[in-house]
């Protein structure tokens, strides 16, 4: 509806709209992480052309009629800051927190993905602001400066505010409240800051960091209500603090009184409040009855700039590439390597150390496969060892798994240890290991039990068919010729499970007994249990 003929109208177009824009802007933060980009348009839509208008006009119109009663919001405090936090609220109390934010009676904190972002928006803010408040007064006047002064002065005593605060409440200096202080004492200062002194706008400033942090805390523990950049503490609280303020230090103007001119103030705020909060239920209860408000919960847990924007985030996707890795392990895996990028670069150098760790790790496995071999094997007689059998069969029941035992015991053993040495009697062992395991059947596990005594495990609950296999490897004991000492005898004892009560300890006792009677009876025979 400009036609772009008027220059003045032009300018003053152009201004205004920043502060609109300002206030619609106001709302993203409370709703952020969770809200449709078309529900978000829609709203920005309303509130540019419909609410925010409506409150401007009459608080700033001369016909408005919160001006007609001498209500002072020199740049917008509450005009601006305060009604886009209130409409951001009502956003947040639809929404409802992200996923996570409140769990088991807990408050999980969500860290912000880059503090020197943080730091360079306050920055660009800060200089902005001078704009905005100093802009307000539409005259290039000498006046201007205490208006620069002000803001320069609130925006640093409320830095200093939330530096006291994180100092004492918190365990270092947080860049969060630091900035965030930053920006309440510029919001507190907006609607008077051409009517403070010098000092006034310092207290201003000060004073609105506490608030800004009280009621964000409030709000949060008390009220559990998510406010991601804690938007209702700063530009709602604080701005209605330095609204209040202005009716506590502004110079009275003919014919009104201080309680006068804080009542006025305190009805700016008041119906503010109202009718921004309370519009903005309306808009977003309406926009979540139409499913345009919040996102699912699988597109909240990838991110809205994939879910919404199908934006690709190269340093995004190649962190949460090697988180991966890092959970499962699994260093098969490759990370997508994006050419002529530095992210592209970084994953190429950690494609080749998980190369580099996959290949330590086979060399590991392949060396733990060995070391494994060897810790449960005999040296001498590359039989399964004591500890070999018993991992084997860990947790087994004999009668569950259907296996009997035999123990064997070399005769006289000692006396050839003493008559041809130790290497004889190495030789004899190595040998009697080949005979038994030439005897067995290929599913049945032989081990050196220690010393001279060996043990089989032969898949059968028959006690007649244990007593043949051991009766066959004592008869092929008997007939072998052994190199040093011709001939030797064994004693065998056989037990095999009656019952599933029976683990292996009582079945290895039993067939002990056994192997004690054949020796008690002259050796070389086999006895069962």
């Amino acid at each position: 509806m400009i036609d772009g003929q008027d220059p003045i109208q032009n300018g003053f177009f152009f201004f205004e709209v920043m502060f609109a824009a300002t206030s619609i802007t106001i709302v993203s933060g409370a709703v952020a992480e969770r809200m449709k980009f078309n529900g978000y348009v829609i709203v920005s839509i309303v509130v540019i052309s419909l609410i925010y208008p409506i409150f401007g006009h009459w608080a700033w119109s001369e016909h408005g009629w919160l001006r007609e009663m001498g209500f002072i919001d020199f740049a917008g405090s509450t005009v601006v800051h305060s009604m886009g936090a209130w409409i951001g609220l009502a956003g947040a109390i639809v929404l409802g927190p992200r996923l996570g934010r409140f769990r088991k009676g807990e408050i999980k904190h969500f860290a912000p993905s880059n503090h020197n972002f943080i730091v360079f928006g306050v920055f660009i803010l800060w200089f902005s602001w001078f704009a905005f408040n100093a802009g307000s007064l539409l005259a290039f006047d000498p006046s201007v400066t205490i208006i620069l002064m002000n803001t320069l002065i609130s925006g640093s005593f409320g830095g200093f505010g939330a530096y006291l605060i994180s100092l004492f409440l918190k365990k270092g200096i947080g860049v969060e409240l630091f900035s965030f202080g930053i920006i309440s004492g510029l919001v507190g200062i907006t609607a008077g800051c051409a009517e403070f002194s010098i000092s006034e706008a310092a207290f201003v400033g000060f004073v609105s960091a506490p608030i800004m942090y009280f009621f964000d805390q409030l709000l949060l523990k008390k009220f559990h209500v998510d406010d991601p950049l804690s938007v209702v503490g700063i530009h709602g609280f604080a701005g209605i603090w330095g609204t209040f303020a202005v009716g506590l230090f502004a110079p009275l103007k003919e014919g009104m009184s201080r309680m006068e001119l804080i009542g006025v103030q305190s009805l700016g705020i008041l119906s503010a409040f109202v009718f921004a909060f309370g519009t903005g239920l309306v808009l977003f209860w309406v926009l979540h009855r139409f499913d345009s408000l919040r996102v699912s919960g699988r597109n909240e847990v990838i991110g809205l700039n994939v879910a919404e924007h199908h934006a690709r985030l190269p340093w995004v996707e190649t962190i949460e590439s090697i988180i991966r890795i890092m959970k499962t392990g699994n260093l098969k895996t490759k990370i997508y390597e994006e050419r002529d990028t530095e992210v592209g670069i970084v994953a190429r150098f950690f494609n080749y150390l998980l190369q580099m760790l996959h290949d330590k790790q086979v060399e590991l496995k392949l060396n733990n496969t060995l070391l494994r071999s060897k810790a449960q094997s005999d040296p001498l007689t590359a039989l399964l060892n004591r500890r070999g059998l018993m991992e084997q069969i860990e947790g087994k029941a004999p009668f569950d798994q259907r296996f009997s035992l035999i123990i064997i015991d070399i005769d006289h053993f000692k006396s050839i240890n003493d008559t041809y040495g130790h290497a004889i009697g190495d030789s004899v062992l190595k040998e009697l290991a080949h005979i038994i395991k030439k005897s067995v059947h290929d599913e049945d596990k032989v081990a050196r039990w220690g010393g001279e005594e060996f043990v089989v495990i032969t898949q059968t609950l028959d006690i007649a068919d244990t007593e043949y296999l051991a009766e066959k490897i004592r008869m092929a004991v008997e007939e072998y010729h052994f190199a040093a000492v011709n001939r030797i005898t064994c004693s065998f004892g056989v037990s095999t499970p009656k019952n599933k009560t029976i683990r292996f300890d009582t079945l290895f006792e039993n067939a002990d007994k056994a192997l004690y009677q054949a020796k008690k009876l002259g050796r070389n025979r086999v006895c069962s249990w």
